[in-house]
């Protein structure tokens, strides 16, 4: 997936979520250890390595992929990593969308985080989250500062996870030129 295509796709997260009501936001959203609002791209990775992430070849256009499924956390496949100058973005995991591990991941979840503020893109409670088949829709909560986790589990398409800056990506879709215009900003920090 291009650096356009999952911009789009944070993008539309983002402003389903923020269709919703606010409500109080969680503490600091952290990865790996890591505090992700205003983290370096590389800080992150870093720590994403340690924790058993392991590189994926990629094309010179696309952001930075690892395999995490060594990493220790069930049902986690694959991770994208989206920054820009000033740091992370968002760190995006393609997951198992079904199965006892897809399971597991939503109860850690809900044990970590409490049950989701959003269910697509309306508040309300949703209490079966946890429970033993994956839900349908998209399912987030919002954390100081502007950082909100977005578990997405589409009929069609990659189940996903992930950690996002909200202010961040508008701020990139906003200044953002799509693929092939002249002087369309870099989304990815290289290093």
């Amino acid at each position: 997936m291009g650096c356009w295509a999952i911009l789009r796709w944070l993008l539309l997260g983002v402003c389903m979520a923020a269709s919703a009501q606010s409500t109080t936001p969680l503490g600091e959203l952290t990865l790996y250890g890591v505090p992700l609002k205003d983290a370096s791209a590389k800080n992150f990775i870093t720590a994403a390595l340690k924790a058993g992430a392991t590189p994926l070849a990629q094309r010179r256009d696309e952001p930075p992929s690892f395999d995490t499924r060594a990493a220790g956390v069930p049902a986690l496949q694959r991770l994208t990593v989206v920054s820009d100058a000033a740091g992370l973005v968002s760190a995006q995991f393609v997951i198992k969308p079904y199965g006892q591990e897809n399971e597991a991941l939503r109860q850690l979840l809900v044990s970590k985080y409490g049950l989701p503020n959003t269910a697509d893109g309306a508040r309300r409670p949703f209490p079966t989250f946890a429970a033993r088949f994956a839900p349908r829709g998209t399912f987030d909560w919002d954390f100081a500062r502007g950082m909100k986790l977005i578990y997405r589990q589409p009929a069609l398409g990659d189940a996903t996870l992930s950690y996002t800056d909200v202010e961040r990506v508008r701020r990139l879709s906003a200044t953002s030129a799509p693929p092939g215009a002249s002087g369309a900003p870099s989304l990815v920090n290289r290093f």
